[in-house]
């Protein structure tokens, strides 16, 4: 082996390859980390597909229903109810983190 030059064997077809990104033999990418992050992309977009072909749950179908429905007295009543329900989320979001800085 001389100096300054890299040998890495092949996962795919075990040929050994001499400085190169890709094997010699069989044209397989040699790079790890790239193979990774492919690989990880490929999960990612695989998953963002699932969950926009996953059809939303019952109660969000009602709750989207009951925040456009005809009657003004429901749609007041349920957009009152949301505009509680983010305050309160707010406030439980902050004291998590408060907890979490004060306990850090």
């Amino acid at each position: 082996m001389t100096k300054g030059q890299v040998h890495i064997r092949c996962a795919q077809c075990g040929t050994f390859n001499v400085d190169a990104t890709h094997c010699t033999a069989c044209g397989h990418d040699l790079n790890m980390v790239k193979q990774r992050e492919q690989h990880r992309i490929q999960v990612d977009q695989e998953r963002i597909a699932k969950e926009i072909a996953q059809e939303p749950l019952a109660i969000e179908k009602f709750l989207h229903k009951m925040m456009n429905h005809p009657w003004l007295v429901v749609r007041l009543f349920f957009k009152a109810i949301y505009g509680v329900w983010v305050v309160v989320m707010a406030i439980a979001m902050f004291l998590a983190w408060l907890i979490g800085v004060v306990v850090a």
